[in-house]
């Protein structure tokens, strides 16, 4: 299994996970930023299909829900062909538990939500996987999202999507760091895992 995922910069700052590095082996959960979401017929194929960069295209059923329905923070785990992943995202709040649901969106890290507050989800489902860091690719934010203040300050998003940035901003290279206004795509492989189990990238 190949999986491409999007590392935002913010959790080195907010000392989530580690500067990751090419070959490192990890054991990480994802989840999904979904563009669109609907509801389809019970027997329609689970897929799990990339699309490019950290996009993908899915199929699968939902195994468990957190959260009250009318709060539109749900958290929302799907199961796919061969991937679990959980959304939490207002697009998913009105599915039910066994709903076969397809959609389209961007592969993330845990933002935390999962695996920091795992103990407090009753009967949670295994959604992590070990994994090696196969490559790395940077993705510097073009100057014209970057906004900035007459006193000096700066906003700016934690990303911006791929067909956003020119060639000159995308670079591969051996590790994640810490840089303002930057992002990292990640692909990982299940190839050469160690046998003995893998402890959890996320920094508690």
């Amino acid at each position: 299994m190949e999986l491409f995922a999007v590392f935002e910069t913010w959790h080195l700052g907010d000392g989530n996970y580690p500067p990751l590095a090419k070959g490192q082996v990890v054991n990480l959960s994802f989840e999904i930023e979904p563009d669109e979401l609907k509801l389809v017929e019970s027997a329609a194929r689970p897929e799990f299909h990339h699309l490019g960069e950290a996009r993908y295209r899915f199929t699968g059923s939902v195994l468990r829900i957190y959260g009250e329905k009318n709060s539109g923070a749900r958290i929302v785990v799907v199961e796919t062909e061969r991937f679990r992943f959980y959304m939490h995202s207002s697009k998913a709040a009105a599915f039910s538990r066994g709903d076969v649901i397809s959609g389209g969106g961007t592969l993330l890290f845990d933002h935390y939500l999962w695996v920091e507050f795992l103990s407090r989800y009753p009967d949670p489902p295994d959604l992590f996987y070990p994994l090696r860091v196969a490559d790395i690719w940077r993705y510097t934010l073009p100057e014209r999202f970057i906004s900035r203040s007459e006193k000096g300050g700066v906003a700016w998003p934690t990303r911006v999507e791929s067909e956003e940035c020119g060639p000159n901003d995308v670079a591969k290279v051996d590790a994640v760091s810490n840089e303002d206004f930057v992002h990292y795509v990640l692909q990982f492989s299940d190839r050469d895992i160690p046998a003995e189990p893998v402890a959890r990238t996320f920094l508690p």
